[in-house]
């Protein structure tokens, strides 16, 4: 990953896995990771991670159709900021699970169940079942404390795709520095800290 210095946006180009395949995760595959479930989940898909530094690049598509929008606002489809700030802390949550897969050897695994969840033909089950086992039998809990220190910059409308990047800060398990971007403006940025429960 390259970075930019005032930033937290990262270059997606970190081709993870030994295939030189880009790692992409799909909404269903999220479910299994986080236990957020419609309407409440805001990443719909990963393009990237990166483990040095340790860092994630989401994307979350703003639907017109969202509920929302419903009284947010009549005939201005104005995203909420705090969806903003609740999908980058899903981000930073889903990039701690990663780094645990990871150290457990089961990144090829998740790419496998994603796969699996898109219809791909030739799938080894046995891979997707014992990532699943793992996410099972792991303490992976979402957690309910978190501080936030992040600017809303720009407003974010019906149509828009949001893309969230976050990276570790230093040595610090539980602080990130975080963005939010849409088309290429910054419309959110600051930092995550977060003490999260993530283990086996």
């Amino acid at each position: 990953m390259t970075f930019n210095k005032n930033s937290a946006h990262c270059t997606p180009s970190y081709i993870h896995n030994n295939e030189n395949k880009p790692f992409v995760i799909g909404a269903d595959v999220i479910s299994y990771l986080t236990g957020i479930k419609h309407p409440m989940i805001m990443v719909d898909r990963i393009i990237n991670y990166g483990s040095d530094p340790l860092s994630l690049i989401a994307e979350r598509y703003v639907s017109a159709n969202e509920p929302a929008f419903v009284g947010h606002f009549p005939n201005l489809r104005l995203w909420p900021g705090i969806y903003t700030l609740e999908g980058l802390r899903q981000a930073c949550y889903i990039l701690q699970i990663l780094h645990k897969l990871e150290e457990a050897d089961l990144l090829k695994n998740l790419l496998e169940l994603h796969k699996r969840q898109i219809l791909r033909p030739h799938i080894n089950h046995d891979l997707c079942n014992n990532v699943i086992d793992y996410l099972k039998n792991s303490k992976m809990a979402d957690p309910d404390l978190f501080s936030v220190r992040i600017k809303l910059l720009e407003p974010v409308f019906a149509g828009s795709l949001v893309i969230y990047h976050c990276v570790k800060i230093n040595n610090d398990p539980h602080r990130f520095s975080v963005d939010a971007v849409v088309e290429e403006r910054v419309i959110a940025k600051g930092e995550i800290i977060q003490p999260f429960n993530v283990g086996s």
